[in-house]
């Protein structure tokens, strides 16, 4: 019979390796001889495969050589990149990914489609990356590790996410924004938003009065980025007069004709303050025709007005009318308002130009062709008025003091002569000629009887002039020290002065000229208040209860637009007029005198006399 011996690879399943038949007899009875039969079934790398003989013939080891990693062959492999055939299935690292993309910029996602294929990974920055996806839209350069798919857009100028397009889902940059600045919108630091590229411009006011608030309504300074504000500005706009440190918002409202708290009433307790600026009330002060040219206030409270045709008046403390000691040459009508009735003791028909009172209400006036007088305004009082023996020309200006009991007058008239008066001595010691000038005087002012300022005009050519005295009372004689204007030979005269202290004065004069004087030997022009014209006929630099308002000069006008209003000229400039509360007030005003707790008298022509707090 024949005998067939097989060998298969790993199971009687597996792979038909080899077969040998033998022939054998089984015809006897016995133990048999035995035999060997040899199969061909070669594993030298012992994997348990069996090598690929050919001609059908072994295994399916495609490589069954020990020393050429055979072992690492076989069908029952797995394939592993490797670069060998695993399992025998005649491909080399099938179904394994051996692309390597170069990651230059390390951002996790490589350019291609450019790659290294090979199982391990080569030097430098490759990966593997699988099939499919989005390569990198940038992988060097300056902002490469900020562009990658997948990646977040922000606000930065360039495209994160790589889809094409810049700065996507943000507003569109480079629009104008904050125009004043010159901004436009750009990214902000941390990418998240869009800003505008330069903070809204910051405006700024003249703050002149250095109240902290700015001039309402004035024209802004425009400041942006980190350029700082000017000097003497601030970013508001609230104050309603900008040269008056007497006016801001929140401000007190006090008695002063002034719009204190800029709300746009004037003295808002108008009844407590017992008034307004008006024209006062009063028989003998009202008549047509009586032109008041002068007035002058008391410690006491008296008031004097005084003017041309020998026109005089009292208003007494704590009366509401002026007692008349004027001349007439007719009788006026009698009174019908409560005001008292004329006296008789009247300084004669002279026209009086200038006056001053003494703490005790004597009046002691000056007019025309060097006409002095006296009145105690008592009713038993004999006014005896008098030429100066050392003037017949007209008095234009008068200052005095009283010091130790002693009166001192020092009058000045239009043809330069500065007298010193002094009423309670012996008739020929009284008058004393300190300087006989080329000048005519128009208004004289002192605080002490040892320094006087004088101004007016030169005889000749019509030019402003300025002088002080420095006088000794034991030798009143003294030449005047010129002062210079700047700038000089303004048309017009000088009209009045005041002194505020030993180093500010104003005065002020035609065409609505306003000099300042700084305590030295010069005096500087101001630039007139706006829209402002005609003479300047009176000056007074306020020092009084009213603290906010020392130094200012309170000044009225003799024509024009100077009329109507009280001027007010403050260390900023010029504030807002005070408005005289009355359809009579166009009229020239000649003078004016504030008393020491703030009160405002004013004489004018045509029978106007003005007062604050008038009821």
């Amino acid at each position: 019979m024949q005998i067939i011996v097989r060998a298969y690879e790993q199971s009687c399943a597996g792979v038909l390796v080899d077969e040998v038949t033998v022939e054998a007899d089984v015809s006897k009875t016995g133990q048999q001889s035995t035999f060997s039969v040899a199969l061909n079934t070669p594993d030298e790398d012992g994997d348990g495969y069996v090598a690929i003989l050919g001609n059908g013939k072994g295994g399916t080891d495609c490589n069954d050589n020990k020393n050429q990693r055979g072992a690492l062959m076989s069908p029952g492999n797995l394939e592993v990149c490797d670069t060998i055939d695993n399992n025998c299935n005649q491909q080399i690292d099938e179904g394994l990914d051996k692309k390597w993309y170069l990651d230059e910029d390390g951002d996790g996602v490589p350019r291609g489609p450019d790659f290294i294929s090979r199982c391990s990974k080569p030097e430098g920055n490759y990966m593997e990356y699988p099939d499919g996806q989005q390569f990198d839209c940038r992988d060097t350069g300056a902002d490469a590790a900020k562009m990658f798919p997948g990646n977040s857009e922000v606000c930065d100028g360039i495209d994160n996410d790589c889809n094409a397009v810049v700065d996507d889902g943000f507003p569109t940059l480079g629009e104008t924004c904050n125009a004043e600045c010159g901004g436009v919108r750009v990214c902000a630091a941390d990418g998240l938003s869009v800003v505008c590229s330069q903070e809204p411009g910051r405006y700024y006011h003249p703050d002149r009065d250095g109240d902290g608030q700015g001039a309402s309504g004035s024209l802004p300074t425009l400041k942006c980025g980190t350029e700082p504000a000017d000097p003497g500005t601030v970013s508001n706009d609230d104050d309603c007069d900008d040269a008056d440190p007497a006016t801001c918002e929140g401000l007190a409202e006090v008695c002063d004709a002034i719009d204190n708290n800029c709300d746009g009433v004037v003295d808002n307790a108008t009844p407590a303050c017992g008034g307004t600026l008006k024209n006062v009330a009063s028989h003998y002060v009202n008549l047509g025709g009586d032109d008041w040219k002068t007035v002058s206030v008391a410690a006491n409270g008296s008031v004097w007005v005084a003017g041309h045709d020998g026109k005089l008046a009292l208003r007494r403390p704590g009366a509401q009318k002026f007692e008349s000691f004027s001349h007439y040459n007719s009788a006026p009508q009698a009174p019908t308002d409560g005001s008292p009735v004329l006296n008789n003791n009247n300084c004669g028909d002279h026209d009086w130009n200038v006056s001053w009172v003494n703490a005790n209400g004597v009046v002691f006036l000056g007019g025309q062709t060097g006409w002095i007088g006296i009145h105690t305004g008592a009713a038993n009082f004999t006014c005896v008025p008098g030429q100066m023996p050392t003037s017949q020309d007209a008095i234009t200006g008068m200052i005095g003091f009283e010091t130790g009991g002693v009166t001192t007058i020092y009058v000045g008239d239009t043809s330069g002569r500065l007298t010193r008066w002094r009423p309670s001595a012996p008739f020929a010691e009284q008058f004393t000629v300190v300087n006989n000038s080329d000048f005519a005087y128009y208004g004289l002012h002192a605080l002490s009887p040892d320094f006087v300022l004088a101004v007016g005009n030169s005889v000749t050519g019509s030019v402003q002039k300025f002088v002080s005295y420095d006088i000794d009372s034991q030798n009143p004689v003294t030449p005047p020290t010129e002062h210079v204007a700047n700038p000089n030979n303004i048309s017009g005269n000088v009209r009045s002065v005041w002194m505020g202290s030993a180093t500010s004065a104003c005065a002020v004069g035609d065409n609505a000229a306003v000099w300042r004087w700084d305590g030295g030997t010069g005096w500087s022009k101001v630039v007139g208040p706006t829209g402002v014209t005609g003479r300047f006929s009176g000056v007074v630099m306020r020092n009084d209860t009213q603290t906010q308002l020392i130094g200012q000069c309170y000044i009225v006008g003799g024509d024009g637009t100077s009329r109507a209003k009280v001027h007010r000229l403050t260390p900023y400039g010029w504030a807002k007029p005070l408005d005289i509360q009355s359809a009579t007030a166009n009229v020239a005003l000649n003078d004016l005198a504030i008393t020491p707790t703030g009160e405002i008298w004013i004489a004018g022509e045509d029978g106007r006399v003005f007062h604050y707090p008038e009821p």
